[in-house]
Formats: structure tokens, sequence, C-alpha cells
């Protein structure tokens, strides 16, 4: 077996640094992309961090406003016996009350979708409103409140430029929840039980019933006299005889 020549040595040598140099590469490649991923990584444990401190900075501020919310959050529509269309249609009647009363105009009203989550379940009626400009703004500002538990989720606010009335004339889209605690894993409310009556006493009247007449006791039959039982007069006649 011949030796191999310098030239044979060299392309092997080159074969052999670009097959080193191919796998260093693939090798920094997935070392950079590692590195990358923990760079990113840290990054978002840092952020997450500073956001926990912040939070344990103002516990007793959420802490506060948590026994606020549990103390004032009306009651979950299960606990209420309420289904979700009578909460929207309670919803969509009270913003049509305000509205007439207003003396604004409502050129469509539609009901949406209702949501559920770990915090609270909603319902929601959207509106296009139309009127004054001055009375519609108003009226914008009396429907987000604490104790209301209602909230705007889409508004749209323009002034009609076609209208001919002297007064600025207002357009406005809106979209408004009410939100209720959460339903999930929520019992209904038991309802009330009517005591048992007594041993020996007639069950109580339901509603607004008249209470049943008390049971007429029986009149107990004298017995008859028994048959061929002696006279007081026949035994004295045998006791002589």
């Amino acid at each position: 077996m011949r030796g191999l020549t310098t030239r044979e040595k060299r392309l092997l040598g080159l074969c052999l640094l670009s097959i080193f140099l191919v796998a260093n590469l693939f090798a920094g490649r997935a070392v950079m992309r590692a590195l990358g991923g923990s760079k990113e990584r840290i990054t978002q444990l840092k952020n997450e961090l500073a956001e926990n401190r912040m939070w344990l900075e103002e516990r007793d501020l959420w802490e506060r406003r948590q026994s606020w919310l549990e103390e004032n959050l009306p009651a979950s529509l299960v606990r209420q016996r309420i289904s979700v269309g009578n909460a929207q249609g309670d919803l969509m009647q009270s913003m049509q009350n305000d509205v007439l009363e207003r003396r604004l105009q409502i050129e469509r009203q539609t009901l949406v979708e209702p949501q559920t989550t770990s915090f609270y379940d909603e319902v929601a009626v959207s509106f296009r409103v139309e009127g004054e400009a001055a009375e519609v703004n108003r009226w914008l500002a009396t429907l987000q409140a604490p104790d209301r538990f209602q909230v705007i989720k889409n508004l749209e606010l323009e002034l009609d430029g076609r209208s001919r009335e002297v007064e600025p004339q207002a357009e406005c889209d809106i979209t408004i929840a009410r939100w209720f605690a959460p339903s999930a894993g929520v019992a209904p409310m038991p309802a009330e039980e009517t005591p048992a009556p007594a041993e020996g006493q007639p069950p109580a009247p339901e509603g607004n019933a008249a209470p049943a007449p008390p049971a007429e006791t029986p009149e107990t039959p004298e017995s008859p006299p028994a048959e061929n039982q002696p006279s007081s007069e026949n035994v004295d006649l045998t006791e002589r005889s």
C-alpha cells in the first residue's frame, strides 16, 4: 500500500478542516440559540419579579379592594335565580328608560354575547343613540359608577354634521356591560322548607288556601243488647224457685 502524496495529504487536511468548521458552525448556532432563549427568559423573569414587587408594595390597597368587591359585587345569576336572558333584558330596559327620559333617540339596539370569567360574569347590550350633543354627554357621564358595576366596553361618539337643528347633535355607538359575581361552581340558594306538621295534626295549608275544617269525631254507637241475656225478673224467679 503506497503512502499519500503531498497533494493528497493537503486535500485530506482541507476536508477534515471543512468538516470541523461546519460542525463548529452548527454547534455555535445551537449555543447562540440557547443563549438567546435564555436571555429572553431572563428578561421575562425580571419583568415578573418587578411586577410581583409592585404588588407586594401595594398589597394592603388591593386587599381592601378585594374585600370591597366581595361585599358589594352583585350576587351571581345562579344565586339570584335569574337567567342570562332576563339579566340582559333588565339592562336593556333600564338603558331604554334612561335614554327616553332624556329625550334621546334609539336608532339601534342589540344583545351582546355574554361572557364568563373566573372573576365575574358579564351581560352586555349595544345601542346607537342620537340626540343633542350636550345631553348625550351628560347621559354618558352617568353610566359608570363603582356601586353600579357597569362598564362602557366600546364607545364611538361623533357630531352629526347633517343635522339642521340649532343645537349641535351627536351620534353615539356604545356597548354597556353589567357585572355579576362568577356563577362557576356556585350552588343556587336553597328553597325555604316548610316545617313538618306535628304528629296527629293535618298539614299546614299552602298559600292563601283556607284551613281545612277539623275532622269530626265519629260518635260511638250504643252497643245493642246481647241476645238471650236473662232479664233481672227471670233471675229473681229462678232464685225463688
